[in-house]
Formats: structure tokens, sequence, C-alpha cells
């Protein structure tokens, strides 16, 4: 990571690099609890999705590539 941090520094130069890195902390935040990011996993309050309970866990869905079958070459 320091070593893209310092490529980018170098081809955009200081001052560019650390506005864009100060933008990019405003919306991550990552000393705060939860980050802005996370309120777009909020399903709409009038949407059907609203209505379920929140899950625990990630699903666990096989993901089916553009070759076709699954991850283990089926």
């Amino acid at each position: 990571l320091a070593a893209v941090e310092a490529s980018v520094r170098e081809r955009v130069g200081g001052g560019r690099f650390n506005a864009l890195r100060a933008t990019l902390e405003a919306i991550v935040e990552p000393d705060v609890a939860p980050s802005p990011l996370f309120r777009g996993l909020a399903p709409d309050p009038d949407g059907w999705r609203a209505a379920l309970p929140a899950p625990v866990i990630l699903p666990h869905f096989p993901m089916v590539l553009h070759r076709g079958g699954y991850p283990d070459g089926s």
C-alpha cells in the first residue's frame, strides 16, 4: 500500500494526493463506526426487504462465472 501511495503521490503531486486522501477518509471515516458507506446497505423502508429480519451472516450462493459452471470448474 505504501508503494502504491508513493507512486500516486509522485504522479499527481503531494498536494493533490493529500486533498484526495482527505476527501476519501471523510467518506470512509476509518475511526468512526459505522462508516457513512454502510448507510447505503440499509434497505428502503418502503421496500419488501425492510420487512425481513436483518441477516446475521452473508448469504451463501455459489458464484457462477462468465465462463459458465461453478468456481470448482464443473
